[in-house]
């Protein structure tokens, strides 16, 4: 009989006598491509190994272990949405949100529900494939609104914004210094303003999709029991393409802590010529 995973690692300790060194690697690198121009060089001081899960700690009560558990998940959740940002080739940074004489503002559930029904007939109509990362965000007076990336959204569908529209002042200020926000109508229709914006940078808009996740944000989603984040089915992933011990050390890394440090390049030959068997 095949056991649970927990169980199985439990019993590969007890009775086989697998030690630390069979269970856990240390300083493995982990190359991972992100899109043709951009790689992520991941040191790991210690690193599990495939097959060996984690001890389950389920029931135990430990103040400082459930607050490490809850940054772990914040670092997660930012580095799966930088990598779907990153990953993928989005056209329009947009902020979405509801206008309150038809819709309630402060149902997010709603929200959710009916912008995914009303962009899946939205694509069948119109025969496209409009895909989207979506992040929501709440009021003080706890309505919701959303910012996020979209892709396959024609611009003839678009309507440029003007400085006689009345808008927020500090999407008049962008128009002023010259940036184009584009409205939606159909959208606006729908459901409310909206206002969209070409992507000039795909590596500062991903970091900068990466800041709505704060812990406050993090603690009311889980009071609702949601996602944190919204994205369509079929998106690029990062792809794991080397894994090994580094011939020269990660010199100014992006990042870095006790656990992990990280080195972003731009061409798979410099992001190989940091391994040990690199001949390639």
């Amino acid at each position: 009989m095949l056991l649970p995973k927990t169980e199985r690692g439990d019993y590969l300790n007890r009775f086989l006598h697998v030690g630390k060194s069979d269970v856990y690697e240390r300083d493995i690198a982990v190359m991972k491509k992100f899109r043709e121009d951009y790689y992520r060089i991941v040191l790991h001081r210690v690193l599990r190994k495939a097959g060996f899960e984690e001890e389950n700690s389920k029931g135990k009560k430990n103040t400082a272990n459930s607050s490490a558990k809850f940054d772990s998940s914040i670092s997660r959740t930012k580095s799966r949405i930088f990598e779907l940002a990153m990953c993928n080739d989005w056209k329009y940074f947009t902020t979405m949100t509801l206008n309150k004489e038809i819709h309630d503002r402060k149902d997010l559930i709603g929200f959710k529900k009916k912008l995914s029904k009303w962009l899946n007939n939205y694509n069948r109509l119109n025969e496209i494939e409009i895909k989207y990362l979506l992040i929501p965000e709440q009021h003080k007076d706890k309505s919701w609104h959303m910012h996020g990336l979209i892709m396959g959204l024609p611009k003839q569908q678009l309507t440029e914004f003007t400085m006689q529209d009345k808008l927020p002042l500090k999407i008049l200020e962008k128009i002023r210094k010259g940036i184009k926000v584009f409205n939606w109508k159909k959208y606006a229709k729908a459901f409310g303003y909206i206002s969209l914006e070409e992507i000039r940078n795909a590596e500062s808009i991903s970091k900068y999709m990466t800041k709505y996740i704060t812990k406050e944000m993090m603690k009311t989603r889980i009071d609702l029991n949601d996602h944190l984040y919204y994205c369509s089915k079929g998106l690029k992933r990062a792809e794991v393409i080397y894994k090994s011990h580094l011939r020269k050390d990660l010199i100014k890394p992006d990042f870095e802590n006790e656990y992990v440090k990280t080195k972003n390049v731009t061409t798979y030959e410099e992001a190989i010529s940091y391994f040990t068997d690199s001949d390639e």
